[in-house]
């Protein structure tokens, strides 16, 4: 995909963030599943690791001229810390 096509296509779903904020915790809870999002907490930093599993949306690779088998693309997980504080 295009950048423009990505821009619009985020464009037409509108503020996701506040759309995941006010979500029923049922529906919200199903669209982190679906993301295979993981959240670990540590007391003793608090601070909270994110991370999403992305593999399950990749495609396989294919030779133009065919290739024998599918060549798998290797796991692709992006994370994040992220530091607790009141507000």
């Amino acid at each position: 995909m295009s950048r423009t096509k990505i821009t619009a296509l985020v464009d037409a779903l509108g503020d996701i963030t506040t759309v995941l904020r006010d979500a029923d915790p049922a529906d919200k809870a199903e669209v982190y599943r679906q993301l295979r999002l993981r959240l670990n907490y540590q007391p003793e930093t608090q601070t909270v690791r994110a991370a999403v599993d992305l593999s399950a949306h990749r495609q396989a690779l294919v030779c133009v001229r065919g290739a024998t088998r599918p060549i798998a693309p290797p796991p692709m997980t992006l994370g994040i810390t992220l530091k607790l504080v009141r507000v």
